[in-house]
């Protein structure tokens, strides 16, 4: 009987470790691809790196301060599941955006985005994607499952999904 228990703990050991090895491997390989769609897609434009969170300054007739903790943010956004490039959008602000996507969600408002910006006001890509943005910018920030959702479902977002979030930033009022 003993043994068969040290069996079962040295084969549940190995499952363990090597569903931390895949686990490494899909945040490398979500990495690697972030990269390459940066290089080809937008080898020209500004990229802002800020603990895992690329953010791609796509229009950048910005004016302002940047953004910075305890500052007010608003915004519109689209938010996607990142493959190989933004494919599947799981949520979004704009109405016209999501109706063209075909996305239904329960509680869905349309109303731009308002929050007083903190560490953790939202999960740790996006606040890290975010910080540093400037008052009519338009970016695209993007990050492995490792700064978003990790391994977790969350409502119509698969465990270890890459995330891409398309921003236009309306307003940062400083606090003064």
């Amino acid at each position: 009987m003993k043994k068969i228990i040290t069996i079962l703990l040295v084969a549940l050991g190995t499952i363990v470790s090597c569903t931390k090895e895949d686990i490494k491997l899909t945040l490398a390989k979500q990495e690697e691809n972030i990269e390459k769609f940066i290089q080809q897609r937008y080898a020209g434009n500004d990229v802002v790196r800020r603990n895992g969170s690329n953010r791609v300054i796509i229009d950048s007739s910005y004016v302002a301060d940047s953004l910075m903790f305890g500052d007010s943010l608003h915004f519109l956004y689209a938010g996607y599941i990142f493959t190989s490039a933004p494919n599947s959008i799981f949520a979004t602000n704009i109405e016209q955006l999501a109706n063209s996507s075909g996305l239904i969600l329960t509680e869905q408002d349309f109303s731009v985005e308002k929050v007083l910006f903190s560490e953790d006001c939202y999960i740790p890509g996006l606040v890290n994607g975010l910080y540093g943005v400037k008052e009519g910018e338009h970016s695209l920030i993007l990050f492995s499952a490792e700064h978003g959702f990790y391994d977790e479902t969350v409502y119509n977002i698969p465990k270890l999904s890459a995330l891409a979030y398309e921003v236009w930033i309306e307003k940062v009022i400083k606090n003064k």
